[in-house]
């Protein structure tokens, strides 16, 4: 393939997210991108109940996992194997439709030892673009030794990576990566689909919300640990409310919180909400939680930043950025302690912000332009 030159037709790219992992960003940078001329084209997993609309008109090749994820998902060991093997096929299957697009742009290298293979076979004809959402492996938690094994070597296989703040990219070049490759292009704001707030009981407790897959970086047993400081008077004013998809387990979270005797003021929604549900419980919120051990730029605080409501979160990446840019939006609590997140808990009760959240933040189209300019640099690199 001749590279295409800046200023030439808009290149066509081949966006790639196996697990969708991140469809509400996906659909937003789609967006970005057609309005910035780019062709954006997605390989992912089929599309489950409800999901349907969540690409708009964007182009999807549905081929990863089609036995295991998707509509048709199954969890469990020897289903692991299976989806390990589609993993494989839809690799395969990516490395021969790579061949119609000018570029290809991963979202997430979830099994770098494999991945690595792919992305240096289809680097032999077009640039390959990483965004690394994730600046701590994993974001620290304990995964098999064929994910974690080849991350950094994942990395330098690609022409460009893209991070979402100097954070992000201090952290790649602490590990050895070459900075002409490294390119700063912030998260956009994502939008919440219309939807009323969810009826709640009239007692008038503060409601703060935790939503997202659970994980252990995300920190809800630091959550739990920090209710179980408060005053149970104090408590009983507050309802907190954890939800999502668990990708940990959740009986030792309720049994610590039985043992803390925290009754109605904690509760767990364990499950994949619809997109009404989400925006209907985020929307009930008087305030959000991000008790997080790690990050860099978090999808659902760009989610709830124009709901106006007060946020509490771990000093670090995003939040650093966002909330202490706007003070009087929220407060920072260091990571992991649980006795400043639970004076924090109660000091939120009340409190509206006084500054916007998203001030300064680039929207989509500017964010699909940043992103092409990315692409077009790769392209321009391999120009005769």
């Amino acid at each position: 393939m001749t590279p295409r030159v800046k200023g030439q037709a808009a290149p066509s790219v081949l966006l790639v997210d196996p697990s969708l992992f991140t469809a509400p960003y996906d659909a937003a940078l789609s967006a970005g991108l057609t309005a910035s001329g780019v062709q954006p084209s997605w390989a992912t997993r089929g599309l489950r109940v409800q999901e349907e609309d969540l690409l708009g008109a964007t182009p999807t090749l549905p081929f990863f996992y089609p036995r295991t994820d998707g509509p048709n998902r199954r969890v469990g060991a020897g289903w692991r194997v299976v989806k390990g093997l589609e993993h494989v096929a839809g690799l395969r299957r990516l490395t021969r439709e790579a061949g119609r697009f000018d570029v290809v742009h991963f979202q997430w290298a979830a099994v770098p030892m494999l991945d690595v293979r792919a992305v240096r076979r289809i680097r032999r004809e077009r640039p390959v673009v990483l965004t690394v959402h994730d600046i701590q492996p994993f974001n620290g938690r304990a995964v098999s030794a064929a994910q974690s094994r080849g991350y950094d070597a994942t990395l330098a296989a690609f022409d460009r990576l893209i991070v979402h703040t100097e954070q992000g990219r201090a952290a790649l070049l602490a590990r050895g990566l070459a900075a002409a490759r490294i390119h700063v292009v912030p998260h956009g704001i994502l939008p919440l689909r219309a939807a009323a707030p969810e009826a709640r009981a009239d007692d008038g407790r503060w409601r703060v919300v935790l939503f997202g897959r659970l994980q252990a970086y995300k920190g809800v047993d630091v959550l739990v640990e920090a209710l179980g400081l408060i005053d149970t008077r104090t408590r009983a004013r507050l309802e907190v409310i954890v939800a999502g998809e668990a990708q940990l387990p959740v009986e030792p979270l309720l049994a610590r919180a039985r043992m803390l005797n925290l009754g109605a003021s904690f509760t767990v929604r364990e499950g994949r909400l619809s997109e009404d549900a989400m925006a209907a419980l985020l929307r009930s919120a008087d305030a959000f939680v991000f008790p997080y051990r790690t990050i860099d730029a978090s999808g659902v605080l760009h989610l709830v930043a124009d709901l106006d409501r007060w946020l509490i979160a771990s000093d670090l990446g995003a939040f650093r950025t966002m909330i202490g840019d706007a003070p009087g939006a929220g407060e920072l609590v260091p990571p992991t302690d649980a006795k400043a997140l639970a004076a924090a808990l109660v000091r939120s009760i009340g409190q509206r912000p006084q500054a916007p959240l998203a001030t300064g933040l680039p929207d989509w189209a500017q964010i699909g332009a940043m992103t092409r300019a990315v692409y077009e640099s790769a392209l321009a690199e391999r120009r005769p």
